[in-house]
Order: structure tokens, then sequence, then C-alpha cells
């Protein structure tokens, strides 16, 4: 006879029809304590998906905060239950972005707006082609933001292993996980300049957000390389920064000229007789 402590009880998964023991599928994950939907069940549904049954997601916005290289690593050495994976925590970002900016009734062209005036030009004057032709290129990046902000991916892996960690081991793939990471980290900072406008009327400014995503890249890149000095991988990790907006610039230049060749309208937008 089996002695009763021994005994161990199986269950029948009620998403996969796979039978398990224990509180989790081992095939899916469903739990097995599933109960009425009740506001406390709800709770507890929401709680378990969007901050994970280990504290996943608290995880991963900590270790992107105070040591982003570090997470990263871990990330590519195969730790997948820890964080949050970087490509769904970068579209994750940007859709909260965009959830922030509607509750708050903030355009996101506006933003846009805002994020690209330098300050070192003056803006184009109201009713004229020039600013018919900006408003319309700010439309359409809000209205593709996703994939703007997928460009820069590629583009910093680009830099980043050919150009000044060629020695870091590291395939391609395996360098675009920083580059989901922190770009999707740094939405934190739009998202705190859209509440500042909010509550003040005015965006956070350019130069502070410039020079935070400077020193948060630097440092994230510094983080991460360690088979040489932090100060040499700060350094650069400023270069992929820099290197990535002129890249991004230099491809933007080129659509922009493909398109006032082919489109007529466009370029009459733009023309200097008609913006006097």
């Amino acid at each position: 006879m089996v002695p009763s402590d021994s005994i161990v009880s199986t269950a029948r998964c009620v998403n996969c029809d796979k039978d398990f023991t224990g509180n989790f599928c081992a095939a899916c994950g469903q739990r097995a304590n599933v109960k009425r939907i009740t506001f406390k069940e709800a709770w507890i549904d929401f709680w378990a998906r969007v901050y994970g049954f280990d504290g996943m997601m608290p995880r991963t916005l900590r270790d992107l905060t105070l040591r982003p290289g570090a997470a990263s690593r871990r990330y590519m050495e195969g730790n997948r239950v820890s964080y949050y994976g970087p490509v769904g925590y970068f579209f994750l970002m940007i859709t909260l972005l965009y959830l922030v900016a509607a509750l708050l009734d903030i355009s996101i062209v506006d933003f846009l707006k805002h994020g690209a005036d330098s300050g070192l030009q003056p803006a184009p004057r109201k009713g004229t082609g020039q600013e018919q032709f900006m408003q319309s290129t700010f439309q359409v990046v809000s209205d593709n933001l996703k994939l703007v902000s997928f460009v820069l991916i590629p583009i910093q892996a680009f830099a980043s292993k050919f150009i000044f960690f060629r020695k870091s081991g590291l395939n391609f793939l395996e360098h675009t996980v920083l580059p989901f990471y922190v770009l999707g980290h740094m939405y934190w900072l739009s998202i705190l300049s859209l509440l500042i406008f909010a509550i003040t009327g005015d965006f956070l400014p350019n130069l502070i957000q410039l020079v935070i995503a400077i020193l948060y890249f630097s440092y994230a890149y510094a983080n991460l390389f360690q088979y040489q000095s932090r100060i040499k991988a700060f350094a650069k990790g400023f270069g992929v920064y820099i290197t990535t907006q002129l890249l991004f610039g230099l491809l933007v230049a080129i659509i922009v000229f493909i398109l006032l060749l082919f489109n007529q309208e466009a370029f009459e937008m733009i023309k200097p007789s008609n913006n006097r």
C-alpha cells in the first residue's frame, strides 16, 4: 500500500487539456486553481499578466534603470524568465506612450514637433507651404511611430557591431537586444514629458532629454561590454548614439529627397518662392 503522503494529485489543464501536477501547467503555464470571475479573481489575473507571476516586470523596470547593460547581457546569456522580452518591452512602451497621450488629450503630433524643435533655426511661418509640409510629415511619423522607432534598432546594432564593438563576440541580432531595451526604456522620459505638459503646459526641455539620453545610452554600453575599460566602453557608447542619429538623419534626408523628386505637390510646398 502506498503511503498517503506520497500520493501526488494530478489535474487536467483547462487550456491545453494535458495532465499536470502543481500550481501551473508545465505545457502552457495555465493556473491550476482557476475560479469564477470575481473582482478579486480579476485583480489577481491582472497583476499576474502585467507583472508576471515572479515579478518579471518590476525586475525589468528596476534593472533597465540601474543596470541596463547587465540586464541585456543576462537576457542574451539565456535568462528568459527574469526579464520582459526586449522586443515586447519596446512595443509595450510605445503603446503606453500613445495611451498616456490619449488619456491626457495631448496630440502626439504636437509632442513630436516639440521634440524636433532644436531652437537653432526659426520655425516655418504659419500658413506657408513649409509649415504644411512639416505638419504632414509629423502626422505621418505619428501614425507610424512604431515603424519609425523600429528603424533605429538595426542602425544602432550596425554601429555597435561593425564600428565600435567589433570584438564583442556578439552576432548582429544579439546587438539588437540593448537597443530594444534602452530605446523602449527611454519612452518613460517621453511619458514624463507628457505628464509635465499636462500639469504646467510645457514639455520637458529638449536639452534635458538629450543629455539624459546620451548619458543613459553611453552608460548602458559601458555596463554591457566588460572586455575593455568602463571609460572606453562609455565613450564608444556615446559614439554609437551619435552615429545612429547621423545615419538615421541621412536616411530621412534620402527619403525626403526621393519624395520631393517624385511628388511635385510636396516640392511646391517647400519651394522658397512659395514661402515668402
